[in-house]
This record gives structure tokens, sequence and C-alpha cells, in this order.
């Protein structure tokens, strides 16, 4: 059995509006044998019940005031009826409200409340609405159309005053409730004030002492925090000065010890090629007054275990000199890109080509890549730009190394530059296994790091973020789990240093 039944009474006249309605009731109907019945059966649809509420007012309540808005009825007319409908809305949601803070809410009320409304509005407020609308396609005015309408006549008003009165008794009813339940509340009040009186002034003592002991805590502990965040700041510039500074020794004292070796070694290189040279020139003309010499004797030479060898020690000789040639330029290369290293100062800011700088950086983590991926360079020409070439390869090696880092079998890291009209921009791509987007927010933040334990300081790319910064540029990322990375680096091309 329904609750609320749709008759002729309900009907408008306007098709759309008739057809919201009904599903309202319809609405209505589904929900209420579950209200009626109480208990967890009814607090479970109440909620669920309010939301459809909801969503059909702001639905509904659109249209017909779109509807007024098209007709052009009278102003003050409208203003009233949307008042109407903005009332609903504000006790649905006072409701639902009600309802998410786990009070008490009665399915049998909300269902009191809604036929009433429903009643009230549609044999009111719609009828009304409708006959406006209608007289004016007809062609009344909005005056006239106003004025057409009297709710005063018929079945409908009928309705509408025995559905008032059922409102009229539930508001009995609940303020018989409040009352009983107001005189238990005033009892206990009683008994309540008799304890509160002793206790009131101790409580305010102890109140007032907690919140001046936890005012003096909030300061120390706000100092404390800012303390240990400078404190961190400071470490990680400090460290990481340092392990650049030691970096920087390392790198000249490495420098000058090999290269000292590497100049005897590169002269006796030389020397042992013209002998090696001339021993060859020898070792021609002998075999040719070899064929001269008596029987005996040649046979005695040819009999040596070093004549076999003749043959190949002249094709290998002159191979293993051009090697041991080709790996003493390496090295000399390898000193070279050290000594530029070491020498830059940090403080020397000037006009550089970052390219440069960016294949000096490469040169100097080149062991570090060669095994684990192919470089490519996708270079655009690029102006030169002020800057401390120095920081910059410092942020190129640490790029460079964590790329090498994130491939964990065979990848490619990819170089590329362009620029704008007032600044230029480098991009170190990987192929490596990618970040996720929490990673991504962080990787900034000193001492955090995905390495395990004791394999990563977590300072590195803070400390590149922060020479990128100081050169008024930005370093960006871009990246995706198992599809690698890429960093951006984009730099100004003039500079107030």
């Amino acid at each position: 059995m329904n609750l609320m039944a749709w008759s002729e009474h309900f009907e408008t006249g306007l098709d759309t509006v008739d057809i919201q309605h009904k599903a309202l009731v319809e609405m209505i109907n589904a929900a209420a044998p579950h209200l009626v019945g109480g208990g967890e059966d009814a607090e479970r649809e109440v909620g669920p019940l309010l939301d459809k509420l909801v969503r059909y007012a702001a639905s509904h309540f659109k249209y017909e005031e779109d509807l007024m808005q098209q007709t052009q009825v009278l102003p003050a007319y409208f203003a009233q009826h949307q008042h109407v409908h903005q009332t609903f809305v504000e006790e649905v949601v006072q409701m639902r409200t009600q309802y998410e803070k786990g009070e008490s809410l009665s399915g049998r009320d909300l269902l009191q409340f809604l036929t009433s409304w429903l009643t009230f509005h549609i044999l009111s407020e719609d009828k009304h609405m409708a006959a406006q609308v209608l007289a004016m396609r007809q062609g009344s005015t909005a005056a006239e159309a106003s004025e057409l309408w009297d709710p005063s006549k018929g079945a409908p008003q009928a309705v509408y005053n025995a559905a008032l009165l059922d409102l009229f008794s539930l508001l009995t009813a609940r303020n018989r409730t409040l009352v009983e339940a107001n005189a238990q509340v005033r009892d206990a009040q009683r008994a309540l004030e008799l304890v509160n009186r002793s206790l009131e002034t101790r409580v305010q003592e102890r109140t007032h002492e907690l919140a001046e002991a936890n005012r003096a805590l909030e300061g120390e502990r706000k100092a404390l925090v800012d303390s240990i965040a400078q404190l961190q700041q400071t470490q990680a510039r400090l460290l990481q000065s340092q392990k650049m500074a030691a970096v920087g020794q390392l790198a000249a004292g490495v420098a000058h010890e090999i290269n000292n070796p590497i100049g005897f070694v590169n002269s006796n290189l030389g020397s042992l090629s013209g002998y090696v040279e001339h021993m060859l020139t020898l070792l021609a003309a002998y075999e040719k007054t070899l064929v001269r010499m008596p029987a005996a004797l040649r046979a005695s030479i040819e009999s040596l275990p070093a004549h076999a060898e003749l043959g190949y020690i002249r094709e290998d000789a002159p191979d293993l000199l051009r090697e041991c040639k080709e790996g003493l330029a390496r090295v000399k290369q390898i000193v070279n890109n050290l000594r530029d290293f070491s020498r830059a100062d940090t403080s020397d800011w000037t006009q550089a080509d970052i390219q440069a700088v960016l294949d000096s950086a490469l040169h100097v983590v080149w062991n570090e890549l060669k095994y684990k991926a192919e470089v490519v360079k996708e270079f655009a020409p690029l102006p030169p730009i002020f800057c401390s070439a120095t920081q910059l390869s410092q942020v190129f090696v640490n790029l460079l190394v964590n790329a090498a880092h994130a491939i964990e079998a065979r990848g490619t890291i990819s170089l590329r530059t362009g620029s704008t009209e007032n600044a230029v921009w480098i991009e170190i791509q990987d192929t490596g296994k990618g970040m996720s987007a929490e990673t991504q927010k962080r990787i900034f933040e000193p001492f955090y790091t995905t390495k395990p334990v004791g394999q990563g300081t977590g300072l590195g790319l803070s400390i590149c973020w922060e020479i990128v910064e100081r050169h008024g540029g930005s370093l960006e990322v871009q990246s995706s789990l198992g599809h690698g990375s890429c960093f951006r680096i984009t730099l100004p091309t003039t500079q107030n240093h």
C-alpha cells in the first residue's frame, strides 16, 4: 500500500511538472515501508532518501523557475515561489547535516514532513504557478494571470488542510516529548549544579595553569622546530660544500699525480716506437741476407724458437704500440677533465658555453654510464650564458649519475638542449624505472632518498635545485613508473650576480 496516492487533484496541467511530481511521490512511496518500520532499516534509508531529495530539488526547482522566468510571471510572485523552494532545500540540507552527525532523525517524522510539504506545494504554489503560465500562454497579462487563481475553493483546499493538521499533530507530539525530556534535564541540572559549584573554581584554576603551560610548551616547540629546520638546511649545505671541496681536491691531486707518469710513459712510448721501427727495418735486411748464409749456419738460426715468432712479432708489435698510445690518450683526456673539474672556482661567474659544460660533466661520469646506457645527444645552437660553470657541472654530474642508477639493465640517456628568447634549457632523460607521483613531490627535499639505507644521503637533488634557483632558473621533473624520467633545467641568458 502506498503512503501517497496520486489523484487528479494534484495535476497542474503542465505535463513536465506533473511527471516530476509523480516521480517524487513514487520516491516517497518506495522509501515509506522502510521508514515507517523504524529501527536500523529506517536509519539506512534516511540518508539515501535525503540525498535523492537534494538532487530532485536541484533539477525540479530549476525547471519551474526557468519556466516562470521564460513566461515572465510577476516578479513578486516569482520571488515568493522561489522562497518556498529555498525553504524546502534548507530544511532537507539541515536534516542531512543532522543525520551525518549521528543525531536522531525519525523516519516517520521525515515522511510527515514530505507528505505535508508536497501536498501544500502542489495544491497551492504549483497549481497557482501552472494557472498563471497557462493563462499567459493564452494571451493574459502577468497581472491578469495572477488574479485568476483562487486557492480557497474545492478539494485541493481540503487535502491541504488535512495535511496541515497532520503536520500540527506531529509538532504537538514532538513538543510533548521535548517537555518531558526538558523536565528530566532540569532535574539532572539541579543535581549537577551542586557539584559544579564546588568544582568550578578548581577547574578554572587548573585550566588556567594548563593553558599557561601549553602556551609555554607551544612556544618552545615552535622554536625547536625552527631550529631543527635551520640546522638541517645548514647541515645539508655544509655537507655538500665539504663533499665538493673534497672531490675537487681529490681530482686536482689525482690529475697532478697521474700527469707526471703519463708524461714519461708517453715519451717512452714514442722512443719505443722508434726503436721497434729500427728493429723491424734491421729484421727485414737480416731476412734478405739469411738466404745467402751458409746452409749450416742458416739451419742453426732457423731452428731457434725465436726465429719462428719473427713474423708474428713483426705484425703484432705495431698494433700493441698503437693500442698503448690510444689508451694513454684516453687517460690523458680523463686527467684533463679532472683538472678542468677541479680548477674552476665556484665563485667564478663568467660567460660560458653551457653545452661544453655538459660535455665536460659527461666525460667525468662516462665510466659510470658506458656500461648502463647509450647516450644520445640532440643539441641545438645556444648562446653563452653568465653562470658558474662548476656549480652547473655539479648539477649535470648528479643528474647523469642518477639517470644511470635508474636504468636497471641497459637503456638510453638522451641529452637535449634548446633556447627561447630569454633562456636556455637542458633536458636529461632516461629510460629507467621512473618515479611515482608521491616520490616526485619530495625528491627535491633535503635528506629524502629512495635508495636503501647507507647508499644515498638524499642531498644531491636538493643541492641541484638550490644551484639552479641560485642561477635564477628552474629544475622540473616529469616521470612515470616504468617509463623513465626527464629532468629539465631552464636558465636565463642574463644574470644579475
